[in-house]
């Protein structure tokens, strides 16, 4: 008798278990309360851009802002970059840079050359509504150019004569070497990965930040010493950091967006 119970028990409790899930299917089929679905992206709500979307033509800021502040430096830079789909931006830098100063153990510096950068940004915002852009990228640079480096004469505090530069004196009979040299030839290769924001002001003009990481490829210097600084790439050594404060205007002869 007490396995009959149990079997009739169990069988009831399947039929329940089996018949819960069907009700909760086909329960209440008037109910309108919302449902939660999975929606899909349509295509629509991402914007069509042409193969050719215009030519981006920029200039940099931050260098001669930087010098006009006091700096030794001067770089003047212009940029060009084709847009494609507001996706990738091939772009191709110009600039003229400049140095001349002094180093804290009496040496002098001098140069002046352009340089050149080649390379490709990628819009990580391409698929946005509004025409900001979030670059990222990459560069090769290139400079080959010629410097002066000269020691510097020191006054003498008490009697106000020149006593050369304590930081070149001969080991053996005294006093300061001479040490000039100009016209040294250097050229140098280098990469850079940068990241930055293009903000659009009004229309087709734009403005915005980028930074950038600059890593030394090679580099050929004078005889006498290296220089301190290398056009396009900042201080010499095997890496540096670069800062760029950019306006950039789109030509409107090029631009399908109107």
């Amino acid at each position: 008798m007490v396995r009959k119970i149990s079997s009739y028990t169990i069988s009831l409790l399947l039929c329940l278990l089996i018949a819960l899930p069907v009700h909760a299917q086909t329960a209440n089929p008037n109910d309108k309360r919302p449902v939660a679905h999975k929606q899909e992206k349509k295509k629509e709500d991402i914007p069509f851009y042409p193969l050719f979307n215009g030519i981006d033509v920029g200039i940099d800021l931050w260098g001669p802002g930087a010098y006009l502040l006091g700096s030794d430096n001067l770089s003047l830079e212009v940029s060009a970059s084709a847009n494609l789909k507001n996706r990738y931006f091939p772009t191709l830098e110009l600039g003229y840079g400049r140095a001349d100063k002094g180093s804290e153990d009496g040496i002098h510096y001098r140069t002046g050359a352009p340089y050149l950068r080649i390379g490709m940004d990628y819009n990580t915002f391409y698929k946005k509504k509004f025409l900001h852009k979030l670059l990222v990228g990459l560069r090769y640079g290139v400079s080959s150019f010629q410097y002066d480096v000269e020691n510097l004469d020191v006054p003498d505090a008490v009697w106000g004569e020149s006593v050369g530069n304590p930081n070149l004196e001969d080991g053996i009979w005294g006093g300061s070497l001479p040490y000039k040299h100009k016209g040294m030839k250097a050229t140098m290769h280098w990469v850079e990965a940068n990241v930055g924001i293009r903000a659009q002001v009004w229309r087709d003009l734009y403005m915005g930040w980028s930074l950038r990481y600059k890593i030394r490829l090679s580099a050929k210097t004078g005889e006498y010493g290296d220089p301190d600084y290398v056009p396009g790439f900042g201080t010499y050594g095997s890496s540096t950091v670069g800062v760029f404060y950019t306006i950039t205007y789109t030509l409107p002869f090029f631009n399908d967006k109107k």
